[in-house]
């Protein structure tokens, strides 16, 4: 099953709690909160766990957090209440609009931005919250020497994030080389992150600061974080490799700073044939678990590493105890399955779920592991079939016909939700996304041409008349109606390159360039717009970006080096030159001094 991606809605959303902001001018917050403590937003806050804790560990700071989702505006509002916080106000809409509202100019002491949707197929690239428009907003409102903290499991995202903030002039990025860091140290993490740490994916994550007032506009010092002093070394005799282990795990368990860290320690440590020194720290993340994610995985470890079952079965009760919702109940059960093989507590669990107030997410992803687990179709079918009541969005829709065909073959089924997907679409993407599924499994050439020229008539920019180009081409052959909107694309390009109205790269115009090489294969015509993607070039970024497209689509080596000494001449950071100097050596076998 794909994600199920969110987006921000217009309808107008309000409550009455005293916590929830709902006024359309900036507030005064000394009197809001009834102090002048610094002030620290959260931009998509989620189910609100993250702020939650945040205000709780730090009540001399006033918390705001800004999220789109009324169910996640109403559940946090409701934690607030029950915990009797006093430092937490909180905002539903589109953050874009909100900030400008909300904030001045330097007024923020701190802002977080946790896994922000990375829209991952290139056509929703433009729904992306972070883009230099919205990089550049937000180090406005930063106080000098304010910081920002970012995080994405997403990789692409993550390195597109760190050259639209690396790129403003006000922001220094405390880090190492390479950008990023490796965690981030005493703040707590959020249920989504966990889930991607316990699978053992990679997160990403950024630390900017607002250089001081002083220091905008002159030369700064570098900052970065203090460097570990080297290890002492000790006179005498060489320690083992066991003594060297050893003193590495004892460090990694003293270091650990929440269940998540303890886990992997006792994980290494079983690993490495100490279960008894990893059954004590497991018993130690036992007592750390703050909820059900923590304790299924503790539990699973526990059986797995340890084999001791009992102990596990103990810790899944513990699990269910504290499940909150359908999705923990869902993975609680297929990791007993797994794990312990029990059918009917697993049997249980499932039904829980299903029973379980839930969104359509959770119940495509139940669905999926009923079958898996039960191979039981009717059941499956069942499921799918309360996610279809409860669908609304195009989203919900298409992903819900595309998990029915794949997993069931049911194209009958899937047709029809195609259709109510299509009613739902509010955009170009939107139908493109679906006439590509309609051109792949339902194979309905007349049904895809009507769908291509409805979103062709609601296309509004380059990207969109780019993209549809691009899949004309791919699944219709047409390459007489593909030219036609790459020249429409061409046109809009030039009327966003004209309009200067705000804070835009050259990407759209590059992104074009680079579809005009493979699908008409009229390099003479890229070449034109790769030209005008460099006169609109300004950052670091964009330089570099056009200098690897130059040589992967045209081989214009000469052209790409006098691009790729553009990008050195607008490089900030010590990260900036390690990816151009990466860039030169793999596209030219250069490596830049």
């Amino acid at each position: 099953m794909g994600l199920l991606t969110a987006r921000p809605s217009s309808a107008k959303f309000s409550t009455k709690d005293p916590c929830f902001i709902d006024i359309a001018e900036h507030p005064d917050w000394q009197c809001l909160f009834g102090n002048s403590q610094p002030i620290k937003l959260e931009i998509g806050f989620g189910m609100g766990d993250f702020l939650i804790e945040m205000a709780v560990k730090e009540p001399h700071s006033n918390f705001i957090g800004i999220d789109f989702s009324q169910e996640g505006v109403l559940k946090l509002l409701s934690l607030i209440k029950h915990l009797h916080l006093k430092n937490i106000r909180v905002a539903h809409g589109d953050v874009r609009n909100k900030i400008p509202l909300l904030f001045h100019d330097g007024e923020l002491d701190t802002v977080f931005i946790n896994f922000p949707d990375p829209w991952p197929r290139k056509r929703h690239k433009k729904r992306r919250l972070i883009k230099p428009g919205f990089a550049n907003l937000v180090a406005r409102k930063l106080a000098p020497e304010g910081h920002i903290y970012l995080a994405t499991d997403s990789e692409p995202y993550a390195l597109e994030i760190l050259e639209y903030f690396n790129a403003e002039p006000s922001l220094q990025n405390i880090n190492k080389e390479s950008g990023f860091h490796e965690d981030r140290g005493n703040l707590p993490k959020t249920k989504y992150e966990k889930s991607f740490i316990y699978a053992g994916d990679k997160i990403h994550y950024l630390k900017y600061s607002r250089l001081p007032q002083a220091e905008k506009t002159g030369e700064k010092e570098l900052l970065t974080e203090e460097a570990p002093l080297p290890p002492t070394q000790s006179a005498g005799k060489p320690k083992s490799n066991d003594e060297i282990l050893t003193a590495k795990f004892k460090k990694a368990e003293s270091q650990a700073r929440d269940v998540c860290d303890l886990k992997q320690v006792a994980d290494n440590l079983a690993e490495a044939g100490d279960k008894e020194w990893a059954r004590k720290v497991y018993r130690n993340a036992e007592d750390k678990a703050q909820d059900s994610l923590d304790l299924n995985w503790l539990a699973y470890s526990i059986s797995i590493a340890l084999g001791d079952t009992e102990w596990a079965k103990s810790i899944y009760q513990k699990a269910e105890d504290r499940a909150e919702s359908s999705l923990d109940l869902n993975w609680l059960a297929y990791s007993i399955s797994e794990t312990l093989g029990d059918t009917e507590w697993t049997r249980k669990l499932f039904k829980k779920s299903e029973d379980a107030p839930s969104n359509i997410r959770e119940l495509c992803d139940l669905a999926d592991s009923i079958a898996e687990t039960f191979g039981d179709k009717e059941w499956t079918l069942g499921v799918y079939k309360k996610a279809e009541n409860r669908a609304e969005a195009y989203s919900e829709f298409q992903e819900l016909a595309d998990s029915i065909y794949e997993k069931h073959g049911d194209k009958k089924w899937a047709r029809k939700l195609y259709e109510k997907a299509e009613d739902k679409a509010e955009d170009s993407s939107d139908l493109l996304s679906l006439v590509e599924c309609i051109c792949e499994k339902i194979d309905n050439k007349e049904r895809a041409i009507e769908i291509y020229n409805k979103a062709e008539s609601t296309a509004i920019n380059s990207d969109d008349f780019c993209d549809l180009a691009e899949s004309l081409c791919k699944n219709l052959g047409d390459k007489e109606w593909a030219v036609r909107l790459y020249k429409k694309s061409e046109a809009q390009a030039e009327v966003r390159a004209q309009a200067g109205t705000e804070v835009e790269d050259s990407s759209h115009l590059r992104s074009l360039a680079d579809s005009l090489c493979v699908y008409p294969g009229d390099k003479g015509w890229a070449k034109k717009v790769y030209q005008k993607a460099e006169d609109k070039s300004e950052t670091f970024y964009e330089f570099r970006w056009l200098a690897e497209s130059l040589c992967e689509n045209l081989g214009d080596i000469e052209w790409a080096k006098k691009v790729y000494q553009k990008a050195e001449g607008k490089a900030k950071d010590p990260s900036d030159f390690s990816r151009l100097k990466n860039s030169r050596h793999e596209k030219l076998g250069v490596i830049p001094i």
